[in-house]
Formats: C-alpha cells, structure tokens, sequence
C-alpha cells in the first residue's frame, strides 16, 4: 500500500529537525469553516491538511523568510490586498495594473513583507497549484504543482537553513 504523501512530510519534519510533532499547531474545524465561509470557498484537501496539521504554529518550516502563512495571515490577507489595490487604483491611479486580476476563488496563502505572495485556487479540488506574483511585475507564475510540494520545498529551505547554521544566529528566525 502506498504511503499517505502528507504523513510521509512531517516524518520528514520531524526526522530533518525541521519541526518535532510537538512543535505543530493546527487550526480548529470552526476556524477552517470560518476561512472557508469569509471567502465564499472550498479549500482543496491538501490546504485542509496543512492548516488541520500546523495552521498555527510549524517549527522552523516558514522561520527563515518572513513569510506570513499561518491562520491570522491567511484568514485576512486575501481581503486585506484587494481592498488595498483597489483603495490604491481609485485614489492614486496606482498599484496593480488594470489587467492584473485575482481570480475568484483564489486565496493568499504566502505573504513576505506585503511584496511577494502566493496563492491557491479553491475550486473542489483535492490539490491546488501554487502560483506566486509580486507588486514590482503584477505578472503570475506557478511556482509548485500542488500545496504538498511548496510544503516540501519550505522543508527544503529549513533543511538548507538549518545546515547553514541560520538558526545559531537567529534561533527564532525570521517571522512577519
């Protein structure tokens, strides 16, 4: 029988130092259904998992990039960016160009430094590309096929980060 992808990544936490299972924090049922209902979707299985597994807390997986991926950032940073571009277009003639449009059903699951981010499309699926866009190009791009692998290659960079002695000199990283 195969083995569950997900489960197989946080024995990978756990065996890299990445994050011990004690160190991950999920979101509750009510919270999931809370993001779910603000932004009128279904979040795909793999999101679900992630968020159920270490929506809150995750050890060092997201702490060497101030990246802003847990529940609070999650739950306001699709609204807070459009209201934000939309605020920005109608007062000063700025911000994203009148071509550039999140789709519906995308929600903001990375921020870094209200610069970078990332999103998913939640329409019914199991997975979710992840897609990647900054507010120097306003041009998307696909960064992961799936939520499971942009987790894995966050486990990648704590892994490098790690080895680089990068916690020796921050031991609670980098966070928003």
């Amino acid at each position: 029988m195969d083995e569950d992808p997900f489960a197989r990544l946080l024995r990978r936490l756990e065996a890299s130092r990445v994050a011990a299972f004690a160190d991950l924090v999920g979101c509750t049922p009510g919270e999931i259904e809370a993001l779910e209902a603000r932004y009128g979707v279904r979040l795909p299985r793999t999101y679900r998992r992630y968020l159920e597994a270490m929506g809150h807390r995750s050890g060092r997986l997201f702490t060497c990039d101030h990246a802003a991926v847990f529940y609070p950032h999650v739950l306001a940073m699709t609204a807070e960016q459009r209201r934000l571009w939309a605020e920005a277009r109608a007062e000063h003639g700025s911000g994203p160009p009148p071509e550039f449009e999140l789709p519906v059903d995308a929600l903001l699951i990375y921020g870094r430094l209200g610069e970078q981010f990332e999103f998913i499309r939640c329409d019914a699926q199991d997975d979710s590309p992840v897609w990647y866009f900054n507010t120097w190009e306003w041009q998307v791009r696909e960064t992961e096929p799936s939520v499971l692998a942009w987790l894995e290659s966050w486990c990648t960079e704590a892994e490098g980060a790690i080895a680089s002695g990068y916690f020796d000199l921050y031991p609670e990283g980098t966070t928003p």
